[in-house]
């Protein structure tokens, strides 16, 4: 039941960001802020549960195991931060990689695992197949300098298999769970009809974090207070680490800047939790 409820909030929300969209025209410095102070709000909480999820995963911690699930998550974030500034162009495709599998989880429960891989895909593809323009624009702030026309012509293909696989899907769920129709529906409205920035606020922000979060307090059985104890502490350790890693880089007051503080500390933060989040799900799916 709550799943459905999440569906139904989700895509009433998509909606209004649609229109509210098509009514306004936000600078892409403006959708960056709006997006930043998203992922801070309502993005990074749900990696900010990862230390509850490793003493899920270790059993009875001790001050031993502790620390070394730290020096092993700051070890991890920190080799992909290297990585990114020694080769952008790779890092980020590396992080479409990584993202799409990664949200390929969202639909662990409600899609057979080949249409979960599509959709989670779909979730990276289909932004920049409806706008290549505005990726050429982002992409060239994260050091990736792809012009537009090839952008283009390399999302074609991927960008009409994601199409396929998104009819796919929602043909699959019409029956049996209308509301997951419906949201995949409206993330495909939302791709089309919106800029990439916008899309990954909501689908980020507002459906795979949420997502995560009640899947963890359901399966650790934490407190509500205790969660948001947690997500309090770790989003602003992980926005003062970002920032300090990048503050004698960029501008953080310019576009570039903010993208590349919000993508690449994302990205560092996706790898140690990626790695975690696969043997959560596997612990939590068979119980061992």
């Amino acid at each position: 039941m709550t799943s459905n409820l999440h569906s139904v909030f989700f895509s009433l929300t998509v909606a209004l960001v649609i229109v509210l969209t098509s009514h306004s025209v936000f600078s892409i410095y403006a959708q960056l802020v709006i997006l930043a102070g998203a992922v801070m709000l309502a993005g990074l909480p749900h990696g900010a549960l990862d230390p509850l999820v490793s003493n899920y995963l270790i059993g009875e911690s001790s001050f031993r195991r502790t620390s070394l699930f730290y020096l092993s998550y700051l070890l991890k974030a920190g080799m992909a931060f290297i990585f990114w500034l020694w080769q952008p162009e790779i890092m980020l495709l590396l992080f479409f990689v990584f993202s799409a599998w990664h949200f390929s989880d969202d639909w662990r429960e409600t899609l057979p695992r080949l249409y979960q891989i599509g959709v989670g895909i779909s979730m990276v593809v289909l932004p920049i197949f409806f706008q290549p323009l505005e990726t050429a624009l982002l992409f060239s702030y994260l050091g990736a300098n792809w012009p537009e026309p090839m952008i283009r012509s390399v999302s074609f293909l991927p960008g009409i298999f994601c199409c396929v696989i998104m009819f796919l899907a929602i043909a699959y769920t019409t029956r049996n769970r209308p509301w997951v129709s419906v949201e995949l529906l409206s993330l495909c409205g939302l791709a089309a009809l919106t800029s990439p920035l916008i899309f990954f606020s909501v689908y980020f922000c507002l459906l795979h974090s949420p997502r995560h979060i009640i899947k963890v307090v359901k399966v650790l059985k934490i407190s509500a207070r205790k969660a948001l104890l947690y997500a309090i502490v770790f989003t602003f350790l992980a926005v003062v680490i970002t920032l300090f890693a990048l503050a004698s880089r960029v501008e953080i007051a310019s576009a570039s800047g903010l993208t590349q503080a919000v993508f690449i500390g994302l990205f560092c933060l996706t790898v140690p939790h990626m790695f975690l989040i696969h043997r959560f799900q596997r612990k939590s799916a068979t119980g061992d």
